[in-house]
């Protein structure tokens, strides 16, 4: 009965992480989209000293969060 449990919690932990990396792979290709959205808007503004590709950074330029 304790091998059932273990198999149980042992493919419970690898669904979650699959989906994890599912959940990252799909915010990184949002990112990629807004950061080029963001490198043509940015083109006749002002320009960045140094680009910013992290998800964090982009929603912190583009939303103020």
């Amino acid at each position: 009965m304790a091998k059932d449990i273990t198999k149980i919690i042992r493919s419970l932990q690898t669904c979650a992480v699959n989906r994890c990396r599912e959940r990252l792979d799909e915010a990184a290709i949002k990112a990629r989209d807004l950061i080029k959205r963001g490198e043509k808007d940015d083109e006749g503004g002002k320009a960045h000293e140094k680009p910013e590709y992290g998800v964090t950074s982009v929603l912190k330029r583009r939303h103020g969060l």
